[in-house]
């Protein structure tokens, strides 16, 4: 009878483990959501080159820079995130 009894208890104890396993998975993928951040930037050519080697803005207010991080910046402030994009680049 004490093994039976054993047995049981030991099912009872790894089921409450992996019970609590799962309520821990449960936050970890809360918290490991992907946030994909589109930037205001697009790669185009700049006047006569060949090579797509300016970033314009995407938005309504038109930018364009060699460098993509003076161009988010200035995108950013021309273009703010409430605006309404422009459909064409």
């Amino acid at each position: 009878m004490s093994s039976s009894y054993l047995t049981i208890f030991c099912i009872i104890l790894v089921s409450i483990f992996v019970l609590h396993q799962c309520e821990n998975m449960e936050e970890d993928l809360e918290a490991s959501k992907i946030v994909v951040r589109l930037s205001p930037c697009a790669r185009k050519r700049c006047s006569f080159s060949l090579f797509k080697n300016c970033h314009c803005c995407r938005g309504k207010y038109k930018y364009c820079s060699k460098n993509i991080k003076v161009c988010e910046a200035e995108c950013l402030r021309l273009n703010p995130p409430g605006s309404p994009p422009s459909l064409h680049i």
